[in-house]
């Protein structure tokens, strides 16, 4: 009888644990190593994890888990991974514990040629998903900071919650001018490193952290990029 440790995943974006959440995964899976007359070893989860990371703890458990002939299961192949590379690589590192890899739903059996192909084209179109679901809650948020509304716990620099409706932002008019400046200085051809460093010698006070750094100043850039 086959041994199987289970993984389930869900994605850090709001309301994805109310669909396919870690709990209905780990029920879909049971019952197909039930069908299969698998015995289930542990349970493994990422909450709120990205399919694009591969740090993810319980992903790493589960495999180490893993002894020769055992099997590592999933609900479907982009709760393993959104990445083509990291979808691969987990084969593989399963594979070198002597191990196999199971989906319920989507899965390609084989290890030849066209079932890589086939594994790979779908684990691309899985990558390729996980960038436009992100292109396109980036694009909301930003459209919805423009309008005024409150997205986040801290209001985006520039702007400061309405403290006559907290879910609303308006114009911070020193951090405007501060966003003004920066524009100046993009217009001349100043690259961040050196508009951080004027920053920090001629406002360091309109920083919110007390110290200017290039990570911020290329994000308010792309910011003004995207207005």
């Amino acid at each position: 009888m086959k041994r199987v440790a289970i993984y389930t995943r869900f994605s850090p974006r709001r309301n994805a644990g109310e669909s396919e959440s870690c709990e209905t995964q780990e029920s879909y899976c049971r019952e197909y190593a039930e069908s299969k007359g698998y015995t289930v070893i542990d349970v493994f989860e990422d909450k709120a994890m990205s399919g694009n990371d591969p740090n993810r703890p319980g992903l790493a458990n589960a495999i180490s888990a893993l002894r020769r002939g055992d099997v590592l299961l999933a609900y479907k192949p982009d709760r393993i991974a959104r990445s083509v590379m990291l979808s691969e690589w987990t084969r593989i590192k399963v594979g070198n514990k002597g191990a196999t890899l199971e989906c319920v739903s989507g899965d390609i059996d084989g290890n030849g040629d066209e079932s890589t192909m086939v594994r790979q084209v779908l684990a691309a179109v899985a990558e390729y998903e996980r960038k436009q679901i992100g292109a396109r809650t980036r694009d909301a948020m930003r459209r919805h900071q423009k309008n005024g509304k409150r997205m986040s716990r801290y209001a985006p620099y520039g702007h400061r919650v309405d403290p006559l409706d907290h879910k609303r932002l308006v114009s911070n008019p020193d951090e405007q001018a501060v966003i003004a400046h920066i524009g100046k200085q993009v217009a001349k051809g100043v690259n961040p490193n050196a508009i951080t460093s004027r920053l920090n010698a001629e406002m360091p006070d309109l920083s919110r952290t007390g110290i200017w750094n290039t990570k911020t100043v290329t994000k308010i850039i792309r910011r003004m990029e995207t207005v």
